[in-house]
């Protein structure tokens, strides 16, 4: 392979790839025999930067790219976040070095993918930044409006304070290659890269930069280069041709374990049984409340994916609390311990159909127990993508007490997705305000910004935060859908 460079800490998986078994990170390196299909040269980087951002931005967002020096060869140095693919929730950042040739390339790249609770710097640093100054234009391509936005939170001066976040390690494994990574000399040699019909730039990039003094300088955002500690590997001869490199594809996700066996299918009610119309609360942990007219009860879900898969994304009966409030029903048999999860819409052939979910009743303090930080933040981000499915629908979302009824009462949030100015803006109202010290508000009571998934997606951790001002237990919180209010904006 052209490029020699440092493989501590990953095992070698097979001829080009390596694993790091602490943190399930990828290296790849592979070499093309195709001319490189990047849309400018390195001499010219505003547009390289513009084409990129604009390519990438179909599947994730370009956070940044410069041009770099592997020992005395330039390189394109390119960190990029995509969804992790099938997935929910939780991205893949991928930082890669390009190094092109008039009719080849070599690309090294490692990808880290969030594992476990995610978004967990996003929740952090939202206080912090201000829900107004989180999205920002996108720095290379400001007309773009990518399929994830280009926020703050990715700032490199927030690395050292999550330095375990795999765009932490992206950019820290990119430093160090950068120090000690070497280039075959026989690849260097071959001519440069320019894209057809572009001549030559005086001040090629295969020209190493110097100061003022004549000495090479470092790259933009990179230290000085140190000579190699150590090269995991000699640079043998290329090995055959691959497809040609593109925007990164987005990883797939190593599995920790196998999956497990599917559990049977629930007995569900018997004939003859009696069905009890019931309200669910919120999700959190596995545990699933159940308003059994003014009573909240608590029940561990069997299979949380199955009442998930239908809950508060329109799917479900709802019932109505007003002429324009409506929530989710659900039929309780408390016999078989099920709930038959019944379809708001009559199918082809007239009837309702259904699913049916295996629940065990469960004392409200075992309901409790569950309630951790990490339960707390993703329940939260379940709200969030609910509020998302009804800004896809043209509702609104509230969340309040479970007695709650009729019209809207304090202590709520409410989120909605409204058309101003000719764009669509997210927004997120609470009543009452929360005090002047609690996260993100700001001692606001409503919050509104350009309408991306991820800002609509905000307004669950910014319920959350509003929430603990209300003394009220997350547990007894319902979710209220309906036609989208007029709505104040600050």
């Amino acid at each position: 392979m052209p490029i020699a460079f440092d493989t501590t800490g990953f095992q070698q998986h097979d001829q080009t790839t390596w694993f790091n078994p602490g943190n399930g990170d990828q290296v790849s390196l592979n070499y093309f025999d195709l001319v490189p299909d990047l849309p400018a040269s390195l001499d010219d980087m505003p547009k390289l930067r513009h084409d990129l951002a604009v390519t990438i931005g179909e599947i994730g967002c370009l956070i940044e790219a410069h041009l770099v020096r592997l020992g005395d060869v330039p390189a394109l140095f390119q960190v990029v976040k995509v969804p992790i693919p099938n997935q929910p929730t939780g991205q893949a950042f991928l930082g890669s070095f390009t190094v092109p040739r008039a009719n080849s390339s070599a690309v090294l790249k490692l990808q880290a993918v969030e594992r476990g609770t995610t978004g967990v710097r996003e929740a952090v640093l939202l206080p912090e930044i201000g829900f107004d100054n989180w999205v920002m234009p996108h720095p290379y391509a400001p007309e773009l409006e990518g399929r994830l936005p280009f926020h703050a939170g990715d700032d490199p001066r927030f690395d050292a304070q999550f330095a375990d976040h795999p765009l932490s390690r992206v950019r820290a494994w990119a430093h160090h290659t950068v120090r000690t990574a070497r280039v075959d000399p026989r690849f260097a040699a071959l001519p440069p890269f320019h894209p057809a019909g572009q001549a030559p730039s005086p001040d090629s990039a295969d020209a190493p930069a110097q100061d003022s003094a004549g000495a090479p300088t470092p790259p933009q955002g990179f230290p000085a280069h140190a000579a190699p500690e150590h090269a995991a590997h000699a640079a043998p001869e290329p090995s055959a041709p691959q497809a040609a490199h593109a925007a990164p594809e987005p990883p797939a996700p190593q599995a920790a374990h196998a999956a497990p066996e599917p559990s049977a299918v629930p007995p569900g009610p018997a004939v003859g049984s009696t069905l009890t119309t019931v309200v669910p609360g919120l999700p959190i942990g596995g545990y699933l409340p159940l308003w059994i007219n003014d009573e909240c009860t608590f029940w561990r879900m069997t299979e949380p994916g199955a009442v998930l898969d239908k809950l508060a994304l329109g799917a479900l009966a709802r019932a109505p609390l007003n002429d324009h409030r409506f929530r989710d029903l659900v039929a309780l048999d408390e016999a078989s311990s099920t709930i038959m999860l019944l379809n708001r819409y009559r199918s082809e052939d007239g009837g309702i159909a259904s699913g049916v979910a295996e629940l065990t009743r469960v004392t409200g303090r075992e309901a409790h127990e569950a309630l951790t930080t990490d339960t707390l933040l993703e329940a939260f981000r379940w709200v969030g993508r609910v509020s998302v499915a009804a800004a896809q629908r043209g509702e609104c979302v509230v969340v309040e007490p479970g007695t709650h009824d009729a019209d809207l009462t304090e202590p709520y949030v409410l989120m909605a997705v409204q058309e101003h100015e000719g764009r669509q803006v997210s927004i997120v109202q609470t009543a009452p305000a929360p005090p002047a010290d609690a996260p993100m508000w700001n001692g606001m009571a409503s919050l509104n910004g350009p309408a991306t998934r991820e800002s609509i997606e905000a307004g669950g951790l910014l319920t959350m935060y509003a929430m603990n001002a209300w003394g009220e237990h997350p547990l007894r919180l319902c979710l209220t859908f309906g036609p989208i209010p007029p709505l104040a904006r600050p």
